[in-house]
């Protein structure tokens, strides 16, 4: 995969998360779907989740980048 990324002004990582942010939005954000589709824990599934669906009462602000750790 490398080969076909380079010179590209985005990274796999990025390419992937975008995928994800996608695959939520078309799902309703679904964390358990993101979760058997991408194999990513429950709580990378959520955080996804949360950036359609924002917690008025989290501190913590979910953008849509970097957000994958598993």
């Amino acid at each position: 995969m490398q080969p076909l990324l380079r010179g590209l002004a985005v990274t796999a990582q990025q390419l992937r998360e975008d995928r994800i942010l996608e695959e939520a939005a078309v799902t309703g954000g679904d964390p358990q779907h993101l979760c058997a589709v991408f194999n990513i824990t429950p709580e990378t599934g959520l955080r996804y989740t949360r950036f359609f669906h924002p917690d008025p009462t989290d501190s913590d602000e979910v953008s849509g980048c970097n957000m994958e750790t598993s």
